[in-house]
């Protein structure tokens, strides 16, 4: 039986203060030491005493003795970060599902990071030397442009230190990762209990794919493993190939691939962005571009008639997008008139 286990969680909750995020947590500020630095533009960091769980902030203000009334700075919100070690350990405590839950009915919660692992501790299914033997013939379809593998050995004997494969980008906001967990247990530790054909597969979800995650949890009622695999489904397929056939779509997924995802249905994790508004549209042109009109028009002692003419000129480049949103806006001006 493989078992799907949260492995990474990270998350921001804004427009709040430390206690309703401790309370969330269900942990006690007592338990937490602060750190010489902050961390991702943070400018405060503390560390749970019982294990890696993180707490970032910036305080309104220069502010030595930080208690639990302190003032934080609301925009920036508070930043809760529990890695993979981290997760075990307050999964000894809480439970991991149903902090998410009471994150998720809270207002201001963006999730940022969440990874999801399953274990093979015998690589019967997921086993990294069958995989990477697909990967390297080609006898795969993904998603993904690109897969990458990472090796370290041994200088004296030239013996496996790690090994890892990587599909879909690092930087991306959802890739595959699949390593030897033997070998890395074996290096970290001492251990000699350690499973001598170990393999993980991770999935890494970031941003709006962390979001989009957390609603088919919540909302759609599905299973980690559910969703774990759905997503496989709908981003990798590892093949038998066909040598008569070199139309790979056509090939059929290879029996061991199939066995792990089990019949799960493919998981949407693309977002549906909502179109620009001409609120939208103000803002950005405030926070991207308004230093440098400002600057050329001081440059030209108040002359805009070069501000002007991009005007007239770009009047008549506007896309449908931008014709929907002067529409929707005089509509809403004129309801708004009405009433």
């Amino acid at each position: 039986m493989l078992a799907v286990t949260i492995d990474w969680l990270e998350f921001t909750v804004l427009q709040a203060q430390l206690p309703l995020v401790l309370d969330t947590l269900g942990l006690d500020w007592d338990d937490f030491t602060q750190l010489p630095k902050g961390r991702f533009g943070y400018h405060t960091q503390y560390k749970w005493d019982n294990g890696n769980i993180f707490i970032m902030f910036t305080t309104t203000k220069d502010c030595k003795d930080i208690t639990l009334k302190t003032k934080i700075n609301t925009k920036s919100g508070v930043h809760v970060m529990l890695t993979g070690q981290g997760c075990r350990q307050y999964s000894a405590k809480q439970d991991l599902l149903f902090l998410i839950r009471r994150l998720y009915i809270l207002d201001h919660v963006n999730f940022t990071r969440i990874d999801l692992a399953i274990d093979d501790y015998e690589s019967k299914i997921i086993d990294y030397d069958r995989i990477h033997e697909a990967a390297a013939a080609g006898n795969m379809t993904a998603r993904w442009s690109k897969w990458d593998e990472v090796v370290s050995r041994q200088t004296s004997d030239n013996s496996y230190l790690g090994r890892t494969m990587y599909f879909g980008s690092q930087v991306s906001d959802l890739f595959c990762r699949i390593y030897d967990k033997s070998l890395e247990r074996k290096v970290k530790s001492a251990e000699e209990d350690v499973p001598k054909k170990w393999t993980r597969l991770e999935l890494v979800y970031r941003k709006d794919r962390a979001e989009k995650l957390v609603d088919h949890i919540i909302n759609g009622e599905k299973s980690l493993g559910y969703v774990l695999r759905g997503t496989l489904r709908q981003y990798l397929r590892f093949l038998t190939p066909i040598t008569t056939d070199k139309n790979k779509s056509r090939w059929p997924s290879a029996q061991w691939w199939e066995l792990l995802l089990d019949n799960v249905e493919r998981l949407q994790l693309t977002v549906k962005k909502d179109a620009k508004t001409i609120e939208d549209m103000t803002a950005w042109v405030d926070k991207q571009i308004a230093p440098t009109i400002a600057t050329i028009i001081k440059a030209y002692e108040g002359d805009m008639s070069w501000l002007r003419k991009i005007i007239v000129e770009g009047s008549t480049r506007l896309r449908q997008k931008h014709k929907d949103a002067i529409y929707q806006y005089i509509s809403k001006m004129e309801e708004g008139i009405a009433a």
